[in-house]
């Protein structure tokens, strides 16, 4: 079934004024009423397609979410042993989007269920991708894998944050070497 395009076009006149104000936004809270001011419409017209500003973002999440499910099959990830590479490879695809919108996105804390998603996915694909061919435990295994996952997630999320001076590829590459290596690739060079 097909959405009337009026419907469409206020819905992505609501959802590219509320982006627009999450990139400026720093600290005040995004209201019913500047959204509706900014996207041309009134109160009403919003609650036709949307009980809050966070059913926005319910909805670009749930979005986000397929997209990156299906930039992971593209990429294989489901399909081998659990790949650092591709993981990352597979999100900078989608960040790249609007890499503003991501970075602001990272450094909200309200927004934080979005990279605990991204975490979650990334721990079943490595436990379901090692469970079977390693002699452990699964609840061995699930900390290992959550200890190694949220570190990846959190230094990704520095980097989004602007909290190192890397491109992207340079993150991807030290991310996946400290995955492999751990400290011992440092400790190596001494």
């Amino acid at each position: 079934m097909t959405q009337d395009r009026r419907i469409t076009k206020t819905k992505a006149a609501i959802r590219e004024a509320f982006f627009s104000m999450l990139k400026e936004n720093k600290s005040q809270k995004i209201t019913v009423t500047n959204i509706a001011k900014r996207a041309n419409i009134d109160r009403k017209t919003f609650y036709l397609h949307y009980d809050s500003p966070e059913a926005i973002m319910d909805e670009f999440y749930k979005s986000l979410i397929n997209d990156f499910v299906l930039i992971l099959e593209k990429n294989d990830f489901f399909d081998r042993s659990f790949d650092v590479f591709a993981l990352f490879e597979s999100l900078n695809v989608l960040i790249q989007r609007d890499i503003d919108l991501y970075r602001q996105i990272a450094k909200m804390p309200s927004y934080a269920f979005f990279w605990e998603e991204i975490k979650d996915i990334a721990k079943s694909v490595a436990i379901e991708s090692m469970f079977e061919g390693l002699n452990i435990q699964k609840d061995e295994l699930e900390l290992y894998v959550e200890f190694y996952v949220a570190g990846l997630i959190a230094a990704y999320l520095k980097y989004l944050k602007n909290g190192v001076n890397l491109t992207e590829t340079e993150v991807v590459n030290i991310l996946s070497t400290a995955s492999f290596y751990g400290f011992q690739k440092l400790l190596q060079k001494e």
